[in-house]
């Protein structure tokens, strides 16, 4: 009985976790996600949701391949969860992309975490196998839900915040790159 329920526990385990970098997946971040937003609902707080992509990835995996790619997206995430509180929520959302849900956090603050954090992924060169290192860089978009927000339905809030912060994300990628951009109140 102990050896099923240990069993169960890692399978659980295994189906919210993305095998590169050690952290949540999508899957989980949908689940938490709308735990969040009921929270917001409930204690009258706000969430913000920041979604970083790693600038450039695939001259990365076209450059040194796809081991080094994987060396990068390991250390990108490593870099942001030295900048996150214990309380945020990070999830490897699909290849080079990644999301952070900021519970309680004024979208000020998070664009000052969301620089931090596109700093830290910068600060210094990647290395890889072979001698070879790199310098990435990361484009950040940001968006928030309010209390005051139309919440009857969580599930398509959850999905227009991180739409939101999804566009916020392009503009940083049209403006240039290894930028901030935090989107309008909705």
């Amino acid at each position: 009985c102990i050896e099923n329920v240990a069993n169960r526990a890692r399978l659980l385990r295994s189906g919210f976790t993305d095998a590169l970098t050690g952290w949540h997946n999508r899957r989980y971040l949908k689940l938490r996600l709308t735990e969040e937003l009921a929270r917001v609902k409930q204690e009258g707080c706000n969430l913000v949701c920041m979604m970083l992509d790693v600038d450039y990835f695939k001259a990365v995996n076209d450059t040194w391949g796809h081991v080094a790619g994987d060396i990068v997206l390991k250390e990108v995430a490593n870099r942001i969860e030295s900048e996150v509180r214990a309380t945020d929520v990070a999830a490897r959302y699909g290849g080079e992309e990644f999301i952070v849900l900021l519970p309680n956090t004024a979208s000020n603050d998070a664009r000052h975490l969301a620089e931090r954090i596109r700093l830290s992924v910068a600060a210094s060169p990647i290395e890889l196998p072979g001698g070879a290192s790199t310098v990435v860089t990361a484009s950040i978009g940001v968006a928030e839900v309010c209390p005051d927000s139309d919440l009857k339905d969580l599930k398509s809030t959850g999905d227009s915040l991180v739409a939101r912060a999804d566009v916020a994300l392009y503009a940083a990628k049209s403006g240039g790159r290894d930028r901030v951009v935090v989107a309008d109140a909705a």
